[in-house]
């Protein structure tokens, strides 16, 4: 978790979510990403290079 749980982008959907409120993360290419639904996260599952 980044320190001091400043806020980062949802990289699907572009919400700006602090990491302790994260619905889900997902490790990718040794980034953690963080998601505000688990909508999100299963869209960034199913094909990841759509949205990094």
């Amino acid at each position: 978790m980044p320190e001091n749980d400043q806020p980062v982008t949802d990289p699907v959907c572009g919400m700006k979510i602090r990491p302790s409120e994260a619905v889900a993360t997902i490790e990718h290419n040794g980034t953690t990403y963080y998601f505000c639904s688990q909508d999100c996260a299963d869209s960034f599952r199913e094909s990841p290079e759509d949205y990094v």
